[in-house]
């Protein structure tokens, strides 16, 4: 059904827009596409072939009918088979620009992680991605703890800019984090799904960096 070209594409950037981190590798999806574009080129080689079949044979009809055999031979495409190639070149493209776009958010998410955190992918991240995405995350973080290895003493994954402020609001967004034992005057914090706490920067900021919390600005309207 051509009104429903490219709809799985459009759905894994919907995936991506509604999740508040990543939302789980969709591979049923992906293989949908990669068929679909598929499909399309058959049928735009198929269009193209038949286009060409037409052009050839009114050539052959314009030469047995016309004394002059200089006449210039037509090499446009026919008028008729036009919309059709330009549909399912359309087709491939979007389609391709779909996959590209949604495969560079992700990873640009755990390159952006990994920058922000030294520490492992936490089973619930891992639990998001797909194969050669935690292949891509290991690889990645190698080069990265390869390259601040050549600094010395400069730490590249710290703080860029210090912190305005010691504590800081923030909102649990990831279920099962349990308790942590805070460094300051705050104690023992229990992270339950949906609760917010003004807690210490240092001892929640690697929670923020992973997606398991969300930082709030103070002008947040619910």
């Amino acid at each position: 059904n051509g009104m429903n070209y490219c709809q799985q594409g459009k759905d894994l950037l919907l995936d991506l827009k509604r999740s508040d981190w990543l939302p789980a590798y969709n591979d049923e999806n992906v293989k949908a596409v990669h068929s679909e574009i598929k499909i399309h080129f058959n049928e735009l080689n198929d269009q193209a072939k038949a286009a060409a079949q037409v052009t050839a044979d009114r050539n052959k009809r314009s030469s047995s009918n016309s004394n002059d055999d200089d006449g210039k031979k037509s090499t446009s495409l026919p008028m008729e088979s036009r919309p059709a190639i330009v549909l399912h070149e359309t087709a491939i493209r979007r389609n391709k620009r779909c996959l590209l776009a949604y495969h560079k958010y992700r990873l640009d998410k755990l390159k952006s992680l990994c920058w922000n955190t030294s520490a492992s992918l936490p089973g619930h991240i891992r639990s998001l991605l797909s194969e050669a995405e935690m292949d891509f995350y290991t690889e990645y973080d190698q080069l990265v703890a390869r390259y601040n290895s050549s600094l010395g003493a400069i730490n590249l994954n710290s703080l860029m800019q210090p912190p305005e402020e010691d504590l800081i609001e923030v909102r649990v967004v990831q279920p099962g984090l349990g308790t942590i034992v805070t460094t300051d005057h705050c104690g023992e914090v229990s992270l339950e799904l949906g609760t917010t706490h003004f807690l210490p920067r240092v001892d929640v900021e690697h929670l923020i960096r992973q997606g398991s919390l969300q930082q709030l600005d103070g002008e947040e309207t619910f």
